[in-house]
């Protein structure tokens, strides 16, 4: 058992339940999201994660988007004869055949919350880049970037998703910043740049020249436009697969497997950028 893939299971609190538990819940509950087993008690981003996992030894069946069920397998773990090799204990056994792929980000010890709030602040004071002031305040806006918290971006960090593919990682990373935007500007910018160093720190090869690829301007225009319309993404909704995490899954996917960009050119740059402009207007 790796709880370096599962850090939850160390159980730090007591916002976190076991596998066992969480799948006693769904065999007395039933057909359950992860919000309904989160009770507003325990952390639903953690649920989401453990669902995937316990899905993938069939003891529980995505029956819809993020909507989970007990399977017979399941239920029969807590029957006189019921014993599974996935479980020791309380916990379930997550180890390597439960990763969806060897390529994927697995080493975070170098990224804390004071690199990424000190890349944000780097944009702020880089004049060649673009940084919202806030109420026409250099000094709050710079203690807003340095006042961000600290707990909710080691939460970011410590309940990551460890067992999925790169992409996938890469998409939930992105959706994470680009959605909670802890920062006054500069979010998906963050994110990118952060998520740069994580790559390198993993060792994902790939020509510098090349990062952040081709069509990094219309990914981020497309992923501000979704955020505005359809995904309200907070610390319990991460790791949800919305509209936002399918935009940039499809994005890195392109990037990093070097997969033909199929989607339109249209409409264009300048289009999406006064969409976006009439939004803020109208307080979109």
């Amino acid at each position: 058992m790796d709880r370096n893939l599962a850090p939850w299971q160390k159980r730090d609190g007591p916002m976190y339940l076991s596998e066992k538990q969480l799948l006693n819940r769904l065999v007395e509950h039933g057909v359950s999201t992860p919000e309904d087993l989160a009770e507003d008690r325990f952390r639903e981003n953690v649920i989401r994660l453990q669902c995937r996992l316990l899905a993938r030894v069939g003891a529980v069946v995505e029956v819809a988007e993020d909507t989970f069920e007990a399977t017979a397998s399941g239920e029969a773990i807590f029957s006189e004869e019921g014993c599974s090799p996935w479980f020791s204990g309380e916990d379930l056994v997550i180890g390597e055949e439960l990763c969806v792929s060897d390529w994927r980000l697995t080493d975070f010890s170098k990224l804390d919350p004071t690199d990424i709030k000190q890349i944000n602040l780097q944009f702020f004071e880089d004049p060649e880049n673009d940084y919202r002031i806030l109420d026409e305040s250099p000094t709050y806006t710079q203690q807003k970037i340095l006042g961000a918290t600290d707990w909710k971006l080691n939460r970011l960090l410590r309940e990551f998703p460890r067992t999925e593919s790169l992409s996938q990682q890469c998409a939930h990373w992105m959706r994470a910043f680009a959605g909670i935007h802890t920062f006054p500007d500069a979010n998906h910018r963050t994110g990118m740049a952060s998520l740069y160093g994580l790559l390198k720190q993993n060792d994902v090869e790939f020509p510098d020249e090349e990062w952040p690829g081709d069509h990094i301007e219309r990914a981020v225009l497309h992923s501000k436009i979704i955020r505005g319309l359809h995904s309200d993404v907070k610390y319990n909704s991460l790791w949800l697969k919305d509209e936002l995490y399918v935009s940039w899954h499809r994005y890195f996917r392109n990037f990093l497997l070097d997969c033909e960009n199929r989607l339109p050119m249209k409409p264009t740059l300048e289009q999406l950028r006064s969409v976006i402009n009439h939004g803020r207007e109208n307080g979109f």
